[in-house]
């Protein structure tokens, strides 16, 4: 879908118009460096230009020096308005004819036609093409030329010789004044040629990165698959909206496999309504790729807030808060009817730090539903692929047994022990020991890595981690119960969103200083492509 050249150029002249200031500081800034250095220059000439004209051009120099120096200022302190290209333009094409007026008032007509400093109107009449307004190149043309005719037959002329030099003559003035005329027109000409140039450059450009109404920004995350950028969502009628367009990469766009997943997420999440669940607003193909706009979440994955962190862990509090958005989202998911009413029995069977978004506000969105399944569907695994991240599978799901949506609540237990210890519970080498790890790894509570997590608070979340599914607690608005019961330092409410947005802060300040700002988006991978696959057997 090709962009509208209409919307480009509204973007090209909404970035332009921001931009005047700075343009405008930087003409400000050359114009009082220029008057600084003709004051030198001046004063240096005086002995050879006579002290009456030394005065008078010293003056005007140092008016200009101080009005361009408190013009830059104030620009630079924040205020503009857009008349000022106009009045500065007109200033800078006035200042040759008040040069010839004092030339001609101290040495003579003559002179004044042959002024040096009348080389630099010109210069000037061009350097309105920085406004980029063409409008405004061609007035300062126009009004160079005028300015230099009225001087020349009201004031000059009728002190001339009866005969005077040939190029002094009308002939040549007039010749002189098209001169600047047509350097306006030129210099118009230059404007309109760079703005068309530049609308046809971001045209084309936006031609590759603008996917059909989603104005691409500045990547986000990344993987082996897929990526992951903050986007505008931008149709017409000036209604935008801010969003996360995943996009699987070109050279993966012909897997029929990853791509079914991609819309089975899409299909799965457009159905899911719920605060702790990131939404899914559309589905798309552009070019040879397939796009997916969910919602954009300001914050971090929880992986990176706990790195961000340095591994020390959240307070206790934001943990138990954490832990009960996602129960919430769990028990949401696993209880999901169909169209008429008839259970899904829906998996996450992803459920891991990177998958959970923390907004900077503490909200908690869990994310990537590549891989969910309804559980009929979910046991052809056992034959075939296993799928979920190592390091946070279940032990029926390493096994390749029949599974429920206990095996989300084991990876729940997982995340919430790694958010309280800032430390992997299950560990290996490889593939293979991870899996092993699962099935036979002991595993100790939160407490004994951190003295100050609360007996209550190991307790559910062991009751999560218990390896025989049957004395595995069995539902997400369980854990969020047994996580709201919870009392002082520990209670969820009313100051665990609070201390989790507080840490997330930290964090992404944390990020931003040491990688430039490039995790500070609401994903550090594509969820998509952080996938493991292993083939059994």
């Amino acid at each position: 879908m090709t962009t509208p050249a209409s919307a480009v150029s509204r973007f090209l002249e909404n970035h332009m118009r921001r931009d005047a200031q700075a343009r405008e500081t930087s003409v400000a800034g050359y114009m009082a460096g220029l008057a600084a250095g003709c004051l030198v220059a001046v004063g240096a000439l005086g002995p050879y230009m006579g002290w009456g004209l030394t005065k008078a051009l010293l003056s005007l120099v140092g008016v200009l020096c101080v009005y361009y120096t408190i013009i830059w200022r104030a620009l630079r302190a924040g205020w503009f308005h857009p008349a000022i290209h106009w009045l500065n333009v007109a200033i800078e094409v006035s200042i040759p004819s008040v040069v010839l007026a004092f030339d001609l008032r101290f040495q003579g007509a003559a002179y004044a036609l042959t002024a040096p400093t009348l080389v630099i109107w010109g210069t000037l009449v061009v350097l309105a093409a920085l406004r980029t307004q063409p409008l405004l190149a061609l007035v300062a043309g126009a009004l160079a030329a005028v300015e230099y005719l009225v001087l020349y037959f009201f004031f000059v002329m009728p002190l001339l010789p009866e005969e005077p030099l040939l190029t002094l003559k009308p002939p040549f003035i007039m010749m002189r004044s098209v001169f600047l005329l047509s350097s306006g027109v030129a210099t118009a000409i230059l404007a309109r040629h760079f703005m068309r140039k530049t609308e046809q450059a971001l045209a084309a450009l936006r031609e590759q990165e603008v996917m059909g109404k989603y104005m691409l920004h500045e990547r986000i995350g990344s993987g082996g698959m897929a990526e992951v950028y903050r986007a505008t969502y931008s149709p017409e009628g000036g209604f935008e909206k801010q969003v996360a367009l995943k996009r699987i990469l070109p050279s993966y766009a012909d897997d029929a496999e990853f791509v079914s997943l991609f819309r089975r997420e899409a299909e799965l999440c457009s159905t899911l309504h719920h605060p702790n669940i990131v939404q899914v607003f559309d589905l798309g193909r552009h070019g040879n790729t397939y796009f997916l706009a969910m919602e954009f979440v300001d914050g971090l994955p929880l992986s990176t807030v706990l790195r961000g962190l340095n591994w020390q862990g959240l307070p206790v509090s934001a943990v138990t808060f954490l832990g009960a958005e996602l129960a919430a989202a769990l028990d949401y998911l696993h209880r999901r009817t169909g169209k008429y009413g008839e259970p899904l029995h829906l998996i996450h069977r992803d459920v891991n730090p990177p998958n959970v978004l923390i907004s900077r506000g503490g909200e908690v969105k869990l994310s990537d539903f590549g891989i969910a399944r309804d559980t009929a569907r979910a046991q052809l695994t056992v034959a075939g692929n296993i799928r979920g991240k190592l390091g946070y599978m279940s032990p029926e799901q390493a096994y390749g047994k029949p599974i429920d949506g206990r095996t989300d609540l084991f990876a729940l237990g997982l995340t919430l022990h790694e958010a309280l210890t800032g430390q992997r519970l299950l560990l290996g080498q490889d593939e293979a020991g991870l899996m092993m790890a699962a099935v036979s790894q002991e595993l100790l509570p939160p407490s004994h890595v951190r003295p100050d997590v609360p007996p209550e608070l190991d307790a559910v979340v062991m009751g999560l981690l218990d390896r025989d599914m049957n004395k595995r607690t069995p539902t997400g608005e369980e854990v969020r119960h047994q996580l709201l019961a919870l009392t002082g330092e520990a209670a969820p409410y009313p100051q665990g969103q609070l201390t989790l947005a507080r840490a997330t802060q930290v964090a992404m300040a944390h990020v931003q200083q040491h990688h430039s700002g490039s995790l500070s988006g609401p994903h550090s991978s594509p969820s998509a492509s952080g996938q493991v696959l292993v083939r059994s057997g």
